[in-house]
């Protein structure tokens, strides 16, 4: 049995790289998940350089929409834990 956190970041790192260039609301939409854990797994993503941010762009609201891609070490992540069974 996997560990549900390395099989949920994967599946995290595919979404992004099938949508990219994505935005934070494209990620929970599609993920269809709470704010809270794409809100983490974005930050823990950022930190430990598996995407990186690609644009910045003003939308209507106070905040701007940032966009990510993943970064070539996200690639190498992928590519480590790429085939992961779906259950």
């Amino acid at each position: 049995m996997l560990n549900p956190t390395i099989k949920t970041l994967v599946e995290f790192l595919r979404l992004i790289k099938k949508e990219e260039p994505v935005t934070y609301y494209g990620i929970s939409k599609h993920r269809r998940k709470a704010y809270g854990m794409v809100s983490r797994y974005l930050r823990f993503c950022l930190q430990k350089g598996f995407i990186k941010i690609a644009g910045i762009a003003k939308g209507r609201g106070p905040k701007p929409s940032k966009f990510y891609v993943i970064s070539p070490r996200g690639e190498a992540v992928l590519n480590l834990f790429g085939d992961l069974p779906d259950d």
